[in-house]
């Protein structure tokens, strides 16, 4: 069973967009195991992307406290790797 990050991933690749700000879009769904990391991004998927709020699906309540604790490095890796979607915030849900 495909990821939710790997299926939105096909979406926007069908449509082959050629604008370098949808890549971008694309590519943080791509890179969030990078990102959060292998056990984290197992148990949580980006969402999507509302303004400058990143929002993050976890499947437990636990590993929604584990997102909030590395919020920051998340945020800072995010900011570093994509300046342009000028994200900023982090909205946690539970599936």
């Amino acid at each position: 069973m495909k990821k939710a990050s790997e299926l939105i991933e096909q979406v926007f690749l069908s449509i082959e967009s050629k604008q370098p700000e949808e890549k971008k879009y694309v590519s943080i769904f791509k890179s969030w195991e990078m990102i959060a990391g292998t056990d984290l991004s197992s148990h949580s998927t980006v969402k999507e992307i509302e303004g400058e709020t990143l929002l993050i699906e976890v499947d437990h309540p636990g590993w929604s406290q584990l997102v909030n604790i590395q919020k920051k490095t998340i945020l800072r890796k995010i900011q570093n790797m994509f300046p342009e979607l000028e994200i900023s915030k982090i909205r946690i849900v539970l599936s």
